[in-house]
């Protein structure tokens, strides 16, 4: 017996060094809540990705399908400032291209990433459910409801209507059915890829669908007969784990210095957009192996739109995080639907809201090399 008991807690002993070895390398506490995500590890994309782990890289998810982050991020790939200066301290960035903001928070919660660019409705689930801090914007425009024809929302019962699981367009899709006073349960909602929904869309095997730009843009121009029905205005932001920006916080300004960079190399001229236009068209195809059906200016003139053509600076409006603001409606929003643990308290997500971040960044533009435009341009 007394053999049985020590061979027992040992086993105990072991099984507990097994789970709190999995908590610190995914940098999750134990009373973590957690949502019910699609399993990705077999994702025809995804699981061709070989994530390096090591203390000196630094895995950074992205998504050139999303309009202008992917303008954004192909120029910060390119910025060889930002490649110096983590050289410098022995780091290196790498990208790895995700199709939607739920997508990048599965990995992002597995511990293979450590940044990641989301809408709001990802960014607001990946305050609610991890460890994280969001010290920039990196989007703010519009997402669309495309249907085959003109149709009213409250029209849209019973019918298919495609959209990404988890991401921005997800929410606004939900908060727009809500005003007509239908629930997801009224309609039948087809979780589809974004590229995939204007084909869908054309062969009516979809009679609407909720995306970002620039696949609302696309739909419009090769099927003229399509139609916007709604549009919600929705912002994007760039987010760290906690576990880097505890860790290493210089690493974290730099990596927002550079897209302060990004933005404004692109701001300088037409031809710096259209550069980074050409870029963001070429990342979009080579991860969905789809010939986007959208000119470099076009592309380029959606992104004027957006964040590229109204901020100087990506900081976040503090007033999107105020008691009943933008995001603190969505987050209530998305509790009622069990999309985030009732558990969540808003606290939790405001303070993953970080202002003084890019506050640093912006005041002190020499040491942060903000005016330092050096980029790879093949």
């Amino acid at each position: 017996m007394k053999i049985r008991s020590v061979i027992n807690t040992f086993l105990t002993v072991c099984l507990i060094l097994i789970a709190h070895t999995a908590i610190l390398k995914t940098g999750k506490a134990e009373d973590q809540p957690t949502v019910k995500t699609q399993d990705l590890s077999n994702h025809p994309i995804y699981s061709k990705y070989k994530f390096n782990n090591t203390e000196n890289v630094i895995n950074l998810g992205v998504q050139p399908n999303y309009s202008p982050t992917g303008f954004i991020t192909e120029v910060m790939k390119r910025d060889t400032v930002l490649r110096k200066d983590l050289s410098a301290l022995g780091v290196e960035v790498r990208y790895y291209s995700f199709l939607k903001g739920g997508d990048v928070n599965y990995f992002l919660r597995k511990g293979d990433i450590d940044v990641g660019i989301g809408g709001d409705m990802p960014a607001v689930t990946a305050a609610a459910t991890m460890d994280i801090i969001v010290p920039a914007l990196i989007q703010q425009g519009f997402t669309s409801i495309i249907a085959n024809r003109f149709t009213l929302i409250k029209e849209l019962r019973g019918k298919k209507i495609g959209y990404a699981l988890g991401s921005n367009a997800h929410y606004a899709l939900l908060k727009a059915l809500s005003t007509a006073r239908l629930t997801e349960e009224q309609v039948r909602l087809i979780p589809m890829e974004v590229n995939e929904m204007p084909e869908a869309l054309h062969s009516r095997e979809i009679e609407a669908f909720s995306a970002w730009e620039p696949t609302p843009a696309i739909t419009l121009i090769k099927y003229p007969e399509s139609m916007v029905i709604h549009r919600y205005l929705s912002s994007g932001y760039i987010y760290f784990t906690k576990t880097l920006s505890n860790k290493y916080p210089e690493i974290v300004r730099q990596i927002i210095a550079s897209e302060v960079r990004a933005l404004r190399w692109m701001q300088r001229s037409r031809k710096n957009l259209l550069r980074a236009s050409e870029w963001a068209l070429q990342a979009a195809e080579n991860l969905t192996n789809q010939k986007l059906k959208l000119s470099i200016e076009q592309n380029a003139d959606l992104a004027k739109n957006d964040i590229l053509g109204i901020a100087s600076a990506p900081i976040i409006p503090q007033s999107d995080l105020r008691q009943n603001g933008p995001l603190h409606t969505e987050f209530e929003f998305l509790k009622t639907l069990n999309k985030i643990p009732a558990s969540v308290s808003w606290e939790k997500v405001h303070k993953s809201f970080d202002f003084q971040i890019m506050i640093d960044v912006i005041k002190h533009p020499k040491k942060h090399k903000l005016n330092e435009f050096n980029f790879d341009i093949e």
